[in-house]
Order: C-alpha cells, then sequence, then structure tokens
C-alpha cells in the first residue's frame, strides 16, 4: 500500500533476527502486490514482477518478487509468506524449491501480516531456495534456535532428528507416496500431468509404493478459505487505500467497480456470526481429512497410511499476466494446515506437451482452463509439484521430498541447466 512507505520497523522480525544472528545477510527487499493477499505481483509503487523465465508471465504472489529474485539466482534462499499458495505458487513458476510449513514451526511474530487478527487459517513464512538442501538448512537451524521462546505462537516442537530420518517409517526405505492427479475443480495442463507421472515413475523405479489420491471435498474446502480469509478483507483493503488516494488495481477490484474476473475482492466483510459459521465447516473439514487420509493404511501395503501427497501446485506451468485467479491446489492445504514443499520436474516441452481433446469438464472454469493452453505459449515454462504431509510433520516433509528429489534426477530428470 502507498499508505505504508516510509514506515520503517522499529524491530525485525523474530525470524530475521534468528537469521542475521546466523549468519544470513538480508540486503534487498523484494515486490508484493497490493493488499499482499493476491496471486499476480503487482502495485501502485513498483509496478509489475515478471516471471525470471518470460516476461509475458507472472511471477505469481504473493511473494513473486522474492521467487523472481530466487528463480534470477539473485539470491541462493529467500523468505516469503503463505495463506493460500503465496511461497509454494512463485517458487513453483520460478521452478524453485518453497516450503509451506504448518503454523508455528517457524517463527512469524513481527511480520507484516495483511490478514492479521485472522486466526483460524493464519499466514506462515518459509523459505524459497535453489535447493532441496536450503530449505532443510533454513528450516533445522531456525527451529534449533528455540524460537518459541522469542514468538509466544510459535510451536514448543524442537527439531526431531527421529522423525527426519524417518524411523518410524522403516527409515524410507519402502514409503507409499500418492498421486493427486486433479482436485475435481480444474483437470491440470498435459505438462502437469507429465511431472506426476514422471514423479511416479522415478519412486516406483527406486522402490517405494505409488498409488492413487481421492480428492475428498477439495471445493468446499476452497470456498472455506474464500470464506475465512477474505472475511474483513474488504475492510482492511479499504481503509488502507482511503488512507492515501490510491486506485485499487483492476485485478483486486470490489465487486461492482470494474469489468468481470475470475475472483475479486469481496464487496462486504463477513459478521461473526458468518466466520464463526466458516470456522466450524474448518473444524470438520480436518476432522473428515484427517479420516480420509487414516483410512488409506488399508491401500498401502506398508501397514501404515500414506507417507505423503504428491499434487499439482497448480493447474497449470505459470500464467500469463492478469490471468492468474485460481489457487484451489495450494489453499486447501491452508485450510488443513498441512506443511507442503514444491518439488521442480523439468520444463514444458511443447513437442511433448501437445493439448490432449476433452469432451467432459468438471465445471465452467475447468473447461475455461482447458481452453486456455497453448504449449507453444507455455514452451520451457517450469513444471513443479508439491508433496504434503500432515500437520507439523516438517522433518518427514524435508525428508519425503528429498527422497522424491533423488528419485527424479536419479531417473535423469534434467531440470538443472
Amino acid at each position: 500500500y502507498v499508505s505504508r512507505v516510509g514506515k520503517v520497523a522499529q524491530k525485525n522480525a523474530v525470524l530475521v533476527e534468528i537469521l542475521v544472528s546466523l549468519g544470513a545477510v538480508p540486503y534487498v527487499k523484494t515486490n508484493s502486490p497490493q493488499t499482499v493477499m493476491w496471486s499476480e505481483t503487482m502495485n501502485n509503487l513498483f509496478g509489475r514482477t515478471s516471471s525470471p523465465f518470460n516476461r509475458s508471465f507472472t511471477s505469481s504472489g504473493s511473494s513473486g518478487g522474492e521467487g523472481s529474485l530466487v528463480g534470477f539466482r539473485g539470491s541462493p534462499l529467500g523468505i516469503g509468506t503463505d495463506i493460500g499458495g503465496s511461497i509454494r505458487s512463485p517458487a513453483a513458476y520460478a521452478g524453485l524449491y518453497g516450503l509451506r510449513s504448518s503454523y508455528g514451526r517457524l517463527p512469524f511474530a513481527g511480520i507484516d501480516d495483511a490478514a492479521d487478527g485472522q486466526n483460524s487459517i493464519k499466514t506462515v513464512a518459509g523459505p524459497l531456495t535453489t535447493s532441496i538442501e536450503g530449505v532443510k538448512i533454513l528450516v533445522k537451524s531456525v527451529i534449533q534456535q528455540q524460537p518459541w521462546l522469542k514468538d509466544p505462537l510459535a510451536a514448543r516442537k524442537p527439531w526431531n532428528e527421529e522423525e527426519y530420518k524417518l524411523i518410524d517409517r522403516n527409515r524410507g526405505e519402502r514409503l507409499c507416496f500418492a498421486i493427486m492427479w486433479n482436485d475435481e475443480i480444474t483437470f491440470p495442463h498435459p505438462p502437469i500431468t507429465r511431472a506426476l507421472e514422471m514423479a511416479k515413475s522415478a519412486l516406483v523405479k527406486a522402490g517405494h509404493r505409488v498409488i492413487d489420491w481421492k480428492p475428498l471435498k477439495h471445493i468446499e474446502l476452497s470456498r472455506c478459505w474464500d470464506d475465512i480469509v477474505y472475511s474483513g478483507l474488504a475492510d482492511e483493503a479499504k481503509i488502507d487505500i482511503e488512507l492515501s488516494g490510491e486506485p485499487l488495481i483492476e485485478h483486486m477490484a470490489l465487486e461492482g467497480q470494474t469489468p468481470e474476473s475470475y475472483r475479486k475482492l469481496p464487496a462486504e466483510s463477513k459478521s461473526a456470526y458468518e466466520v464463526w459459521q466458516a470456522q466450524k465447516r474448518q473444524r470438520t473439514l480436518r476432522e473428515e481429512y484427517l479420516q480420509h487420509w487414516n483410512e488409506t493404511v488399508s491401500s498401502t501395503g506398508t501397514g501404515r497410511a500414506v507417507d505423503g501427497i504428491i499434487a499439482p501446485v497448480s493447474h497449470s506451468a505459470g500464467m500469463p499476466h492478469g490471468k492468474n485467479y485460481l489457487y484451489d491446489y495450494t489453499d486447501v492445504w491452508n485450510v488443513l494446515d498441512y506443511p507442503a514443499l514444491t518439488i521442480p520436474v523439468g520444463k514444458v516441452d511443447s513437442r511433448v506437451d501437445k493439448k490432449v481433446p476433452r469432451d467432459t469438464f468438471f465445471n465452467s472454469r475447468d473447461k475455461k482452463v482447458y481452453e486456455a493452453y497453448n504449449p507453444d505459449v507455455w514452451n520451457n515454462a517450469p513444471i513443479v509439484v508439491q508433496l504434503v504431509g500432515r500437520t507439523l510433520e516438517e522433518e518427514a516433509v524435508v525428508a519425503m521430498s528429498e527422497i522424491v528429489d533423488a528419485a527424479l534426477k536419479s531417473a535423469a530428470v534434467d531440470f538443472k541447466q
């Protein structure tokens, strides 16, 4: 927001304080969107941030500036925030590793939050890096500094080396992963499906078991996210915008003010009662998803439930500017508070990733997504998947992501040039 120009923080956020104490050198700030709540990085101060691979494509958001910086190799590691995909989407669009942890594993105190005061689906901070090793180094190093002594909402959960070594999962020797091929809302573009197929093939070759994941009520989860996260955003945005008089950027406009778009800010904030009902739905959905995951024990062949889910980060390998309205593949995991880590797989190849004829669609949105795909437009864009674990399983998610990453590389997937 223009109204916040010149308002310098009086002290570092706890995460920054810890990183500096460990030798990190914060040397630049990166761009974020107006409202800090959108999947395209654009504001009235610094303008638009583009993909490091294609200037006609968005960097996504809200951590789009950080994603582009690290994607350009302007830094080996950066920090983003994520309430609905704002670490994972920029990481995916820049071909990076990015972790959305469960709330509390990494400290958040002192970080400016567009959803401050909304405590049901909380914003988290996490790394965007050029390597899976970078994710582990940051997460382990920060947690070892006991952030719960500086942030009252940080989880008092020390780094657990046994969980990282997957001791209770046969030391990672034979894991069972589940592939979510689509979320029954939108079907991914061909490069994303190919990335999932490559991950499956590599893991099977490495001796792991791979089964299909049946998405449970993902459209309800996504609607629940909207109802909670956007519950007070209309008033929050109006206040900040009116302080300076800056215009609201078109693709984030309030209903009735601008032309049509897939998603807009709500025109009015919700009542306390409406928020309570949404929070009740969230709790019920979390209970149902927990049971759904537990029931996979009968299908894995390991005596355990599924170890991790491998899913798209988006229906597409990036998006042209002004078109990045959909984040159903990321926000559901925020509602459930599941940690998720992005893993680069390859790049779009227009010779391979041809458009596949389809006659049936989940809905009108799915049809629009299908019609928008042109392999020549997306050629050479990064393709990335995400590995999802259960709440507060960051150590296991990092370890399993290392296994997936190593399997892909040993299967001769040449992503890094």
